[in-house]
């Protein structure tokens, strides 16, 4: 599902994912009917590099060059509160007359001045017993989108697709698992500041939320106990414990612990939400985890006996051709669960929806 198309469509086989501590570019490339893994990298972002855009530039052209990338066209995306997703109904029409419904309905659904708003959306339900019709609205507030574009431009890269990171990530499971379409599952993908809880089935996001924890949370907490810069905080936090003296790894684990259970509540609210307001939903047994965060120890184990569900991790690249000879398969396997929302984004200019 391609949404956010507000620029001439491209063939772009670069996705970049701009996150608030990584940025991440995937490549792919397609042979035939087969798409291969052809380049992805990722680098950290500091505290300036959001202060001026000139920096985030510098370091996108940068990797750019580093990787010998020629393409000068990507798919981004966008995150966070700048950008609303709703499902609403609205009455069946042309697809001229639909596009002015919409805009004329998202003023009850988009709290921003509609002119201030890119608008677009996406035919998700059939037609009901009063002719309506089920649609995806998205909206992005338009300053958001000109800054990425000037970021871009600064690194001398442009646009092609505006996508959202659930529905880059929904894209992404929809690609390299095929044989549970027919199932309803649920991905969460756990991000520096922020995550992304969607509920996948039949070929579509029927219930998508954004939901503001991270892993930048228990960063922070570990960095504060420990008196440890971020960057530490962040090796230690990935690495375990077993170097910390047993009366500070005690406070840690209790500190995990409670903001950890506060993740768990939020999401069996959203599952409960899902349940409750999807017309004919049924429960999923399985939940895909990825992003930065999902890669602290013990989170997949934590996660499954919490919720009653089969956790595993989404592997971005399980359908795709990996050249053994060109990338390292044990770093694959330690930071593929960071790749899922570029490499969605990468699908995007070569599978058409």
């Amino acid at each position: 599902m391609s949404f956010l198309k507000i620029f001439l469509p491209g063939q772009a086989s670069c996705g970049l994912d701009l996150g608030s501590t990584w940025a991440k570019v995937v490549r792919l490339a397609q042979k035939g009917r087969k798409v291969c893994l052809d380049r992805f990298a990722r680098l950290a972002w500091t505290t300036q590099d959001f202060d001026k855009p000139e920096n985030r530039g510098a370091k996108i052209k940068w990797l750019w060059e580093v990787l010998g990338l020629k393409d000068n066209t990507v798919v981004s995306s966008l995150a966070g509160h700048s950008v609303i997703v709703k499902r609403v109904k609205v009455p069946r029409a042309s697809e001229k007359d639909l596009a002015n419904n919409i805009k004329k309905e998202a003023r009850q659904y988009i709290p921003f001045e509609i002119d201030e708003v890119y608008l677009d959306f996406q035919v998700v339900g059939l037609e009901d017993k009063d002719s309506l019709i089920e649609v995806l609205l998205v909206g992005s507030r338009k300053n958001v989108v000109h800054e990425l574009i000037k970021v871009l431009e600064l690194s001398g890269l442009s646009l092609s697709v505006v996508d959202v990171d659930g529905f880059a990530l929904s894209n992404c499971f929809e690609f390299n698992y095929p044989e549970l379409l027919e199932e309803p599952v649920y991905l969460l993908d756990i991000g520096g500041q922020q995550s992304v809880f969607c509920v996948f089935w039949y070929k579509q996001p029927v219930f998508f939320r954004e939901m503001g924890f991270g892993g930048r949370h228990l960063t922070e907490i570990l960095a504060k106990i420990l008196k440890v810069n971020k960057y530490e905080a962040e090796k230690i936090k990935l690495q375990g414990p077993g170097s910390i003296e047993k009366k500070t790894r005690g406070e840690i684990v209790r500190q995990f612990r409670a903001q950890l259970d506060l993740w768990l509540t939020e999401i069996k609210r959203l599952i409960g939400f899902y349940l409750t307001s999807v017309p004919g939903a049924e429960p999923g047994k399985r939940l895909f985890l990825s992003g930065g965060g999902s890669l602290l120890p013990g989170i997949r184990e934590f996660l499954g006996h919490g919720l009653g569900l089969d956790v595993e991790y989404l592997d971005p690249w399980r359908k795709m051709e990996k050249d053994t000879h060109k990338f390292d398969i044990k770093y694959i396997e330690a930071v593929k669960a960071q790749f899922v929302v570029p490499t969605g984004l990468a699908l995007r200019g070569l599978v058409d929806d």
